[in-house]
């Protein structure tokens, strides 16, 4: 079962701990801190059934309802268009009329608008087998006696007049049955009763609605828990609306669909799980649940009951108001049988009371009564670019009455196609019948530190189909920025208050007249406490640490807006003691407890991040809080802490609540140490805080700016980690590096722009460079260079001589650099040196070879030259060695002749440079073309005397030789078949082959060629 926490509007009047300042705010906030059901009608069935045992069954109703609609399937009874009349028996303290909760025809209107769209499928279903029940709502026009009402629909009970007791701490459900519904019930076979309650409860949580259900009896005692007494459905106050006008703004459950939900119960619809794991809700076009949802779930949301996609906007499930909006085909089936066949049903479509349409009207405005919403910049989908979808609906009241063109005019401080995109046209077409327009807004993600962003959606009006409301005719998005973070090891105190020269705390109650306990600054806090603290006292004057138990108080203490922008999380921790009146093992009667708002005018109950609610409750002595780990919503924003004493009218024990050594902390971003990524994000021109997180921990990689030229597609990466250093090899010899490496990708546009990176090291991987750490340079590296196998020198990489930056007391150090492209970037010593080890090579054609000719300015440790060739520039292979000088300080020439290359055909050449401890580096690659001009064949043989192997090499054609080795007595020692010893040279064994004197043979197409050799 669903649980949530009650949320609804009451005056709250507030003042300074001073007593100088007062202001009326508008307060949200939860009914004694008791949990919610969102509905309770089968608990209620559950416990009706306990002390009627002859009641009926589910199964007994399920087989009689089964039966009922096959036979209007068999007998094809077509669909009915029912129109049943509704009276809201509206209970309130006397309050005037329009205040909580005496609720106004206007909120009654809204709540019947809503009602109605939702039971004709004109509330936005996605789904094809949503459908129209054919039952439509009317406000009662006349009483039970026949009189027509001032208020249609309404019917006003005043608990007082009525003699009822207060439903301030929630009236039970079985009370309302047993009392209430049996002494202002309108017959039941002619209006449909809905009551509107402010509170009531089963005893442990607060309920937000409960039904009851139809019948196939009308046996008495052979019910479901229904009769003419108790027939219809209790509604908080909290839950009437509509999506055109929500109560209080509230998404979760005040948008109207309570009633639409209890409402189904009352025409037969079970909930969507079928009140089980995997559960049965007899219509076969409803997907199986696991269990209810709750909140705003997304698709798609697969089950282990087999289901790939559960229908969580069916109103028979728990999920919050703006995501309700389908009753399917079966559902309409089980709520026309029970129209049918049910008693107190099918008797209410007569109109015996009348009934009153509620007007149309075809104004529009934004769904979120606020005018606002707030986001955050933080991407969900993609990794470049982020983003996420924000949905808005425009909303007519009712519906559209003919053809309109509403033009979106977007404006504000963020930027199109950076900070957001409109998906949307900017042109919405209204036809007559339609009842809202989407508009889907897309905030884009980035690194960048730019503060706030706000998107100004207005709209003009062409036609007569719509027209404008009088509220909700502009939006503005509000996109939270998430870059400015604040980086560190360590808490940093956001407010350290111990009430000596407190700040600006505030005071108040959420009753009027507040009752004689208020929270004030005093030095009467007794054992443990020293000097002033905030608590609860019945006399202002005098301060005892006491308050008067026979009146009931609801009294706050907030602290100032404390901003967390910039840290990951917050932390709450105070010493207190607060005792009270413990009611039974599931009530407090008298107790303090935690509460918090964004802006002192809505107010909410505060749980830490595992879901729990604080309660402080008989604790006579001084105690401590213990670290508070804040929910996540507190995080990167601005927020108070209310401290909250209830007490009721009975009794109880003091000390009541006093708070002293109030902390709140933030924790900073802290800095990445291990493997890790960034998502992609642009930098524009600039912009000097670009902050690249890890996408898996949010720790901090590196700061990445520019100066003059826009990036796109930048990534930040940690590719080895590790603390302290390690040997790097460069040709001028062995130096220390950091082990911590990093790599910066620009998007492919971006290879060959400029940026500036400043990376970040923690204190303990700079520890073991000692005093050294602020002297290290930075080493750019260019990306395919390995770090294990490579001599690192100026062809590959080079020095930048960074900006360094130590905070010791946050716990990092940075390096900033500027840089070009994809790099590896990390820190070497300040001894590093870079040397190039070729100071000259070049390649060069003649008639018969080609020459390599190259040159070292020093050398170390050079083991020497492999030289390696190529006919495309891409595959190589060695054709030769050169040996190097090891390690000398004097410059060094050197040349390879390659004799076996073809006329008028281009070679490529690359040198391996290859050290003693077999690392190697690269050179440029070069090429050339043999520039003889001779013709015919030329046969190469090399070396001559041979004595392991004779390289045959053949110029001046392309076709396929074949090779034989001939001894002094002619006999054919060796033959080899289809060589190309034009493509390359053929190696050809004579180990084996006794000393003497010898003719190679080489037959080619174009005739036979010999050559003498002499094998030693």
């Amino acid at each position: 079962m669903k649980h949530l926490y009650l949320v609804f509007a009451v005056a709250f009047s507030v003042v300074f701990s001073t007593g100088a300042y007062a202001q009326t705010l508008q307060l949200n906030t939860i009914n004694n801190n008791r949990n919610l059901i969102k509905c309770y009608t089968v608990e209620n069935i559950a416990e009706y059934r306990k002390t009627h045992p002859n009641a009926e069954t589910d199964a007994q109703f399920e087989a009689w309802i089964n039966h009922k609609i096959q036979a209007r399937k068999a007998q094809r009874v077509a669909s009915v268009n029912y129109t049943i009349p509704i009276i809201f028996h509206i209970i309130s303290d006397g309050e005037a009329v329009g205040t909580y909760p005496n609720l106004s025809s206007a909120s009654i209107r809204q709540q019947m608008l809503q009602l109605n769209k939702d039971y004709a499928n004109q509330s936005n279903s996605p789904y094809a087998v949503a459908a129209n029940t054919g039952i439509q709502f009317v406000l009662a026009q006349k009483n039970e006696a026949g009189v027509i009402l001032a208020e249609p629909g309404i019917d006003r009970l005043n608990v007082k007049i009525k003699n009822w007791k207060s439903y301030d701490s929630g009236w039970l459900n079985t009370y309302i049955d047993a009392t209430i519904k049996p002494a202002s019930i309108w017959n039941p076979n002619n209006y449909f009763n809905v009551w509107v309650v402010p509170s009531f409860t089963n005893g442990q949580s607060d309920l937000l609605g409960y039904a009851t259900f139809p019948t196939g009896s009308t046996l008495t005692g052979l019910g479901g828990g229904e009769d003419a007494s108790t027939a219809g459905v209790v509604l908080q106050t909290g839950a009437v609306g509509s999506a055109f006008a929500p109560f209080n703004c509230g998404a979760s459950y005040g948008l109207g669909k309570t009633l639409s939900h209890e409402a189904g119960h009352f025409f037969g619809l079970r909930h969507i799980w079928g009140d089980s794991t995997c559960g049965n809700d007899f219509c076969d076009d409803t997907p199986i649940h696991f269990t209810s949802n709750s909140g705003v779930p997304t698709h798609p949301k697969p089950n282990s009951c087999g289901t790939a996609d559960e229908m969580f906007e069916n109103y028979m499930d728990y999920s919050d108001d703006i995501i309700l909006n389908t009753f399917t085909a079966n559902q309409a089936d089980r709520m026309q049988t029970v129209m049918l066949n049910s008693p107190r049903r099918q008797s209410l479509a007569n109109l015996v009371a009348g009934g009153v349409p509620v007007a149309p009207s075809n104004k529009i405005a934004f769904s979120d009564c606020t005018g606002s919403i707030s986001i955050s910049e933080a991407g969900t989908t993609g990794t470049y670019p982020r983003y996420k979808d924000l949905n808005l609906t425009l909303n007519v009241e009712d519906k559209a009455t003919g053809a309109a063109t509403v033009t979106l005019l977007p404006t504000g401080t963020a930027i199109n196609n950076f900070h957001y995109q409109l998906l949307t046209p900017l042109t919405l077409t209204f036809a007559a019948g339609d009842n809202y327009k989407s508009i889907k807004v897309r905030i884009f993600d980035n690194a960048e530190a730019d503060g706030d962003r706000a998107i100004l959606l207005n709209y003009t009006i062409s036609g007569t189909g719509v027209t404008a409301g009088a509220t909700g005719q502009s939006m503005a998005i509000y996109i939270k920025d998430d870059d400015n973070v604040k980086i560190g090891s360590s808490p940093v105190a956001l407010l350290n208050e111990t009430f000596d020269t407190p700040g600006a705390w505030l005071a108040g109650s959420f009753i009027s007249p507040a009752g004689p306990n208020i929270w004030k600054i005093g030095n009467n806090g007794g054992a443990g406490v020293s000097g002033p603290a905030f608590y609860i006292t019945n006399n202002s004057v005098t301060k005892p640490l006491a308050y008067t138990n026979t009146a009931a108080s609801d009294a706050v203490a907030v602290s100032p807006l404390v901003s967390s922008k910039g840290f990951t999380s917050t932390t709450l921790n105070f010493n207190y003691k607060s005792n009270g009146e413990l009611a039974d093992a599931n009530s407090n009667n008298d107790f303090g407890s935690l509460m918090y708002t964004y802006d002192n005018h809505r107010f909410g109950g505060l749980t830490d991040a595992s879901g729990t609610y604080k309660i402080y409750q008989g604790d006579s002595t001084l105690k401590n809080s213990g670290v508070i780990i804040l929910p996540t919503n507190f995080n990167d924003t601005t927020f108070g802490i209310g401290f909250r004493w209830i007490n009721d009218d009975n009794t109880g024990n003091n000390p009541p609540f006093l708070i002293d050594d109030v902390q709140i902390k933030g924790i900073p971003y802290t800095v990445e140490t291990t493997v890790s990524t960034s998502y992609g994000f642009d930098i524009r021109t600039n912009t000097n805080v670009n902050v690249f997180r890890s996408t898996t921990n949010n720790k901090v990689i590196a700061n990445i700016s520019t100066a003059g030229t826009d990036l796109t597609g930048v990534v930040a990466q940690i590719t080895q980690p590790g603390a302290g250093s390690t040997v790097l090899s460069t040709v001028g010899g062995a130096y220390l590096r950091s082990q911590k490496v990093f790599t910066i990708t620009p998007g492919t546009a971006s290879i060959n722009k400029p940026y500036i990176a400043t990376l970040y090291f923690t204190e303990d991987e700079m520890a073991g460079w000692a005093a050294n750490k602020l002297t290290l340079k930075m080493l750019q590296l260019k990306q395919g260079i390995s770090l294990a196998n490579g001599i690192i020198d100026t062809s590959t990489a080079q020095l930048v001589t960074p900006t360094v930056v130590e905070n010791s007391v946050a716990g990092y150090i940075t390096y900033t650099g500027t840089f070009t492209g994809a790099q590896q970037i990390l820190l070497v010593s300040s001894n590093t040196t870079l040397t190039k080890p070729l100071i000259d090579f070049t390649v060069k054609g003649f008639q018969q070879n080609i020459v390599l000719s190259f040159a070292t300015l020093s050398e170390n440790n050079n083991k020497g030259f492999a030289v390696y060739r190529s006919l495309d520039s891409t595959n190589f292979t060695q054709i030769g060695f050169v040996n190097g000088a090891g390690t000398i300080a004097t410059p060094s020439n050197y040349s390879y002749t390659d004799n076996y290359v073809q006329p008028n055909k281009r070679y490529y050449y690359q040198l391996r440079q290859i050290s003693n401890d077999s690392s190697f580096i690269l050179s440029p690659i070069h090429g050339a073309i043999v520039l003889s001009t001779a013709t015919g064949i030329e046969i190469a043989v090399n070396p001559n005397p041979a004595s392991n192997f004779v390289n045959v090499f053949i110029r001046g054609t392309a076709n396929i030789a074949t090779i034989q080795l001939i001894n002094s007595a002619g006999q054919k020692l060796k033959q080899t078949n289809s060589v190309n010893a034009y493509g390359g040279v053929y190696n050809l064994p004579v180990w084996a082959i006794a000393k003497g004197i010898y003719t190679l043979r080489i037959i080619l197409p174009e005739g036979t060629f010999t050559k003498t050799i002499l094998i030693n």
